[in-house]
């Protein structure tokens, strides 16, 4: 526990407003000089948005921030991070056709005689690296690697400012166990040389963990700040939304019906690795009104085995997909959703939201028929639709023409739920549809999940969180390097049955 000593950071009635959304109001509370500082709410509570004005990302607010005792007032991130201060955003800020090192390095390239010293800069993005204790190639384009070595790309660039306050924004979103265990060792060994750690976290685990206080935020404002040994999960939960968090209740048993999908010995190639196959004779069936999960580390083939039932990877596979008992083979995910598919992706900003777009306009993207008459585009019933929407999935949003992006994360999320359940599919595909969901909308989206089950879909999802898979599935089906190496049923779920399966293929 970090003793009482002069703040490091001041937080002084902070307010930031949005057109139409109030982010912040008089927020104000202190970060000590090499604590670790939680900062909890639920999406939509500030958080994100605070992190961002620490930073030097928003630049426009009312208020003052005191930096060892002296006003600051970061007029950009260049400002921040000479005084000391990074952030690793939940959106990974990458540019993907550049490599690795040269992302790391982006701005402050390494030069030799006036030219770029690509290899300088690949020597200490390995180093980088190894001090992570992960493997990824320096040289290697950044839109080639997955989520969670992006994630990993994007606290590389953090660790190489140097920095003495770090902000870390949903680090370990799209990390698997193993990868979540590598960055606490990382986070000690930052602790130990005396950074300060500002962590955005919805898993109390993580923040029970590591945090000497906690602070939380509901709805803009300043709730409370905790010692760590003052609070329980509970009571954290209970401040981030200002009422006990209800117990999941699914309802009774599930009664599946006939078999929506039947996937026979699905074999993916992986050219060029020595693995060969990206997922290898793969069978599995989902039935009417059942959901069936999908676990395995990462690399497992847990997405790609999703894309390769929506027609979204380029490789051709092998073996047969029958849907409805006829056999399919989809080229692109157009022919997917209009056979009766639709899949909600795990990474929103890449492959789910169009930003430039309204919250209305990314809805109702997929079913525009539904809202247009004589060619034209009915503007009351796209409204409608869209407001029926953020409804059903309480999307927090200031209306409907509200751009996407002024949304949480979270928001976000649903938003791409939304758009995928209005096409009324009969197999629903989600991949981690929860990522970077808070506490108190997880119970409302397993609800929700729940019932369309029972209406006579079939879902079939992913997710990290071996818990939601046991909450949520009849069945849970388990992936190591591409194999499928065990069926489970409800009653034989357990986490270390799942990460036995996950881990050492055995059956």
């Amino acid at each position: 526990m970090i003793q009482s000593a002069p703040p490091l950071i001041e937080i002084r009635s902070i307010t930031k407003r949005f057109p139409g959304v109030t982010a912040l109001s008089d927020v104000q509370f202190d970060i000590r000089e090499g604590e670790f500082h939680s900062i909890c709410g639920e999406n939509g509570a500030g958080k994100s948005t605070l992190m961002k004005i620490l930073s030097g990302v928003q630049t426009e607010y009312e208020g003052d921030i005191c930096l060892r005792g002296e006003p600051v007032h970061f007029r950009g991130t260049r400002d921040a991070e000479s005084a000391g201060i990074s952030i690793i955003h939940q959106e990974l800020n990458l540019v993907e056709q550049l490599s690795v090192a040269a992302n790391i390095f982006l701005g402050r390239e390494l030069t030799s005689l006036g030219f770029l010293d690509d290899r300088e800069m690949e020597r200490q993005a390995a180093a980088l690296f190894a001090q992570l204790e992960c493997s990824i190639t320096p040289h290697q384009l950044v839109g080639e690697l997955r989520v969670g070595d992006q994630q990993l790309v994007e606290i590389a660039k953090a660790l190489s400012l140097k920095t003495s306050i770090l902000i870390m924004d949903e680090p370990t979103s799209a990390l698997t166990e193993t990868e979540v265990e590598r960055l606490f060792r990382v986070i000690e060994k930052l602790r130990v040389q005396g950074v300060t750690i500002l962590y955005i976290s919805h898993k109390m685990e993580e923040v029970f963990r590591l945090s000497d206080r906690i602070t939380v935020l509901r709805d803009g404002r300043h709730v409370r700040t905790l010692d760590r040994e003052q609070t329980n999960p509970r009571e954290i939960s209970h401040l981030m939304v200002g009422r006990e968090i209800e117990e999941v209740n699914l309802g009774g048993e599930r009664s599946p019906g006939k078999v929506l999908l039947d996937v026979h010995d699905l074999s993916l190639p992986w050219p060029g690795h020595a693995r060969q196959w990206r997922l290898d004779k793969v069978s599995f069936s989902l039935r009417e009104g059942e959901v069936v999960g999908v676990a395995g580390l990462m690399g497992a083939g847990r997405t790609e085995l999703l894309e390769t039932l929506f027609g979204a990877r380029p490789e051709r596979f092998t073996g047969e997909i029958l849907l409805s008992g006829e056999s399919v083979r989809f080229r692109h995910p157009g022919e997917a959703t209009a056979a009766g598919l639709a899949m909600v992706t795990e990474d929103r900003k890449r492959l789910g939201l169009f930003s430039l777009m309204s919250v209305r306009e990314n809805i109702t993207l997929c079913t525009l028929p539904e809202v247009t008459s004589a060619g034209l585009i009915s503007g009351a019933a796209e409204q409608t639709a869209a407001r029926e929407s953020i409804d059903q999935l309480g999307i927090k949003t200031a209306g409907p023409e509200a751009r996407v992006t002024s949304l949480s994360g979270g928001n976000q999320q649903k938003c791409i739920i939304a758009r995928w359940l209005r096409t009324k599919p009969a197999v629903l595909l989600l991949d981690d549809p929860t990522r970077g969901v808070d506490v108190g909308a997880k119970a409302e989206l397993y609800r929700v999940i729940d019932d369309l089950c029972r209406q006579g879909l079939g879902i079939l999802v992913t997710s990290s969180e071996m818990p939601e898979l046991i909450t949520l599935c009849d069945r849970i089906l388990v992936l190591c390097e591409g194999r499928l190496t065990g069926e489970l049923q409800r009653e034989e779920f357990s986490e270390h049955r799942i990460m036995e399966l996950a881990t050492t293929g055995i059956s």
